[in-house]
Order: structure tokens, then C-alpha cells, then sequence
């Protein structure tokens, strides 16, 4: 047999796809996309880690300070 034909039917053979799947298909990709660009970058496991590690600033009382 044929390699070609036997990749051809291993993917499923003939797959006839619509224009309105092709259009979900697209309008799914470009939400994903803009979801992706509208996140805030993301914080790595090594990072996470040390913000534990460091001690918590926090801010001045403004009732004991003198200034």
C-alpha cells in the first residue's frame, strides 16, 4: 500500500468542512488571541517563590511616623 494513502486514511480520510465551521473556527482562534494579548505577563514558578522568600513591605503608619 501506498504511504500516501495509508497517512490519507489514518487522518480520517476525506473530511468536508464547512464555511460556518471554518468561521467558528477562526472567530475561536482571534478571542484566544485577543484574551492572550489583554493578559498581564505572567509571573514565572521561580519568581512565585521568592516573593515568599522576601520580606513584606509595607507601608509607613502615618499616625507613628515624625514627618
Amino acid at each position: 500500500m501506498d504511504t500516501n494513502i495509508a497517512a490519507w486514511m489514518i487522518a480520517g480520510g476525506p473530511q468536508i468542512t464547512l464555511h460556518a465551521t471554518e468561521r467558528d473556527r477562526d472567530q475561536l482562534h482571534a478571542l484566544r488571541e485577543s484574551q492572550h494579548a489583554a493578559a498581564p505577563a505572567r509571573i514565572g514558578l521561580v519568581e512565585r517563590l521568592r516573593s515568599f522568600a522576601r520580606p513584606q513591605m509595607t507601608a509607613p503608619d502615618a499616625a507613628c511616623c515624625a514627618a
